[in-house]
């Protein structure tokens, strides 16, 4: 019998099928797992390297201030590849990372490596080729964005400067001011560069301190929003009506009677010549007893006759007289000269007289009432000023308006959980349709402290008067005591600018008054709010795509409130519009409860709030009026233009593309 083969032998023999069956199950269940492990670690190193690329294209795009990639952004865009992808990891060899930007400000990264296989290599598969890409740009779509910046007194002072000297129109070459403008004009190039061409970007401005100047921006919208009267914590003239019978012509005298008392007063002579002694002595002129002047008036009234007019007998005891008394005086030489005249003197007397008197009517000036006084306003919108019988002893007086307001209704509260109903100046929709809705002129000019007399307002409160104070004083009005209260420039609102009208107008600012964070706030919702007044060029672009909308609010300083200062919402110690009794601390956290109702509505409608504190602290209240993760603090220049150009690169959404 012919010899059979092992193998023959192994696939008759039924025992040992197992050992052939698993042999061959096994290739394909190592294909399998080792498929699986070598496709999850392909996948993982992608996805990471992917995540490298990504970070480095967007770390370099937002390095960059204007559209030029240079080696400095490529060294930023390779240093996150590398932090956020470690050389060697899940095995890779050969990693190599690129970027570059285009002409565009576009910034491109590709990122390659080969990782070796794990089990598969068994089947020749010994490496797999990775190749990821990327792209990061920013480009804006419609944009709407309103500027509050603070315009107080303290922007004229250098950001390292806790103190300076400030004086009415200054704006030193190192003042936060200068700073901020420059911050500005960044941020406009920083979007400009990134806005698509069929996007529309618009920029308003409200620059604010105790004051925000947005009167003839209303008044040209819809002249019905601005009041046609308004009360002012100013004064009125008080008069008395009296009458005097005056006399129409001469007086006659009746009767004169000397007192005791003269006083000698001059000579009146003449020489003459051609005289002896005894023919100048004939010469003496006869005294004359008094001569009385027409115009003699006075003393006590004894009778009268006749209506009106009437004439009137009078009893002056005292009235002056002249009496002349006559002499000569002969000088011999050889022309035999002689002096003829009268020595004069005045003399008391007891006078009677009669006068025709007719009476005559006065309407004299008393005094002040130093009170609010409702103003008729109507013809002011004609060029901006209004007479008013405001000045000295009630006399008319113009008042020049420069633009900023008197602020609509309000309530005295502290509670804005919600808003009353009757705050109408936290309503960022307010439509104005009656006059307590509606905005007043701001009238320094017009506006009286009251005081008591004697003092100033500077006197301290002890002295300020709440209720209507009567004084022949002519007290100080708000521009005497401030020289210039503070007005902003005038507010902009939403509009599509170039960088000339953007730089001119940042360029136009100027730092002066104290600061009240809600002032800006308010209107700042107001300017940007896609409802309310401006709602007819807010709600929609003209490309019908969405509208993002942000607050840019910068400040330098905190809340600072006065009793005296005059803001838009009137003297407030006199006026008592925020608070219950006028105090410093009770304004101090009103306003600051107002700032962030006015943060709140603005964020309600889907505005974002960029807050920058520069040169100060960031308080809590100034991050709690930012939309979340958007509250900034910069110390110096440097800072703030980091700060804006970040925000700028923010607002333009800088993203991936690719």
């Amino acid at each position: 019998m012919a010899k059979r083969s092992f193998f023959w032998n192994l696939a008759k023999d039924t025992t040992a099928n197992v050992i052939i069956i698993s042999a061959a199950a096994l290739v394909p269940l190592v294909a399998m797992v080792g498929g699986g492990v070598d496709a999850s670690r392909y996948y993982m190193t992608t996805s990471r390297l992917q995540a490298a690329c990504d970070a480095g294209a967007l770390a370099a795009r937002r390095a960059m201030d204007q559209d030029d990639f240079q080696s400095q952004h490529r060294t930023i865009a390779n240093n996150f590849f590398d932090q956020n992808y470690e050389d060697g990891q899940f095995g890779i060899e050969n990693l190599s990372r690129t970027y570059n930007g285009d002409a565009d400000g576009k910034v491109t990264g590709t990122a390659t490596g080969e990782l070796p296989t794990s089990l598969m290599s068994i089947f020749g598969y010994d490496e797999f080729d990775v190749s990821v890409s990327c792209e990061a740009d920013i480009n804006i779509s419609n944009t709407d964005i309103v500027f509050v910046l603070d315009n107080t007194g303290s922007m004229q002072c250098a950001s390292d400067e806790s103190s300076c000297s400030i004086s009415y129109g200054s704006n030193p070459s190192d003042s936060k001011l200068r700073d901020l403008q420059s911050a500005a004009k960044s941020f406009y190039d920083t979007v400009t560069a990134a806005t698509s061409s069929s996007a529309q970007v618009r920029y308003g401005f409200v620059p604010y301190s105790s004051q925000v100047n947005v009167g003839n921006v209303l008044y040209a919208a819809d002249s019905s929003w601005m009041a046609t009267s308004a009360t002012y914590q100013s004064r009125e003239a008080n008069w008395e009506n009296y009458s005097e019978w005056e006399p129409t012509g001469s007086a006659t005298v009746t009767s004169v009677s000397f007192n005791n008392g003269y006083w000698y007063q001059y000579a009146d002579y003449d020489w003459e010549t051609g005289y002896n002694s005894s023919s100048c002595a004939a010469q003496r002129p006869a005294d004359i007893p008094e001569v009385v002047p027409s115009d003699i008036s006075g003393g006590t009234l004894i009778s009268t006759s006749g209506g009106d007019p009437r004439t009137s007998t009078y009893q002056n005891s005292n009235a002056m007289i002249e009496y002349w008394e006559g002499f000569t005086y002969y000088y011999g030489g050889s022309s035999g000269w002689c002096a003829i005249g009268y020595y004069i003197y005045d003399y008391r007397a007891d006078v009677t007289y009669t006068v025709t008197e007719e009476e005559v009517f006065y309407n004299q000036f008393d005094d002040y009432t130093y009170k609010p006084v409702t103003f008729d306003l109507s013809t002011l919108y004609d060029d901006n000023s209004v007479g008013l019988p405001t000045g000295y002893q009630g006399a008319n007086e113009n008042h020049s308006w420069g633009g900023c307001i008197e602020e609509a209704d309000t309530v005295a509260t502290d509670n804005f959980e919600p808003i009353p109903a009757g705050a109408y100046d936290l309503d960022i929709d307010l439509v104005p349709s009656n006059d307590a809705e509606r905005w007043k002129p701001w009238l320094p000019t017009a506006v009286y402290y009251r005081y008591t007399d004697g003092y100033y307002p500077w006197s301290g409160s002890s002295y300020w008067r709440t209720s209507d104070y009567d004084s022949t004083e002519d007290k100080y009005t708000v521009q005497d005591y401030y020289g210039n209260p503070a007005c902003p420039r005038e507010a902009q609102r939403l509009d599509e600018m170039t960088e000339t009208e953007f730089d001119t107008y940042i360029d136009s600012l100027s730092a002066w008054g104290a600061t009240y964070h809600d002032y800006g706030m308010i209107w700042g919702a107001r300017f940007i709010s896609p409802d309310g007044i401006f709602a007819a060029a807010n709600s929609t672009a003209p490309n019908g795509d969405a509208i993002s909308r942000h607050i840019v609010f910068m400040t330098d300083g905190v809340q600072s409130t006065g009793q005296t200062v005059y803001g838009f919402y009137g003297i407030e110690y006199w006026d008592r519009h925020i608070t219950s009794n006028g105090s410093q601390s009770q304004m101090s956290d009103r306003h600051a409860k107002r700032f962030q109702a006015a943060c709140e509505a603005a964020r309600n409608k889907n505005i974002s709030i960029w807050v920058v504190a520069f040169g100060t602290s960031l308080t809590q209240n100034l991050i709690d009026c930012a939309t979340s993760g958007r509250a900034y603090q910069a110390s110096d220049s440097d800072e703030l233009d980091d700060a804006f150009t970040e925000i700028a690169e923010k607002i333009a959404a800088l993203r991936l593309t690719a």
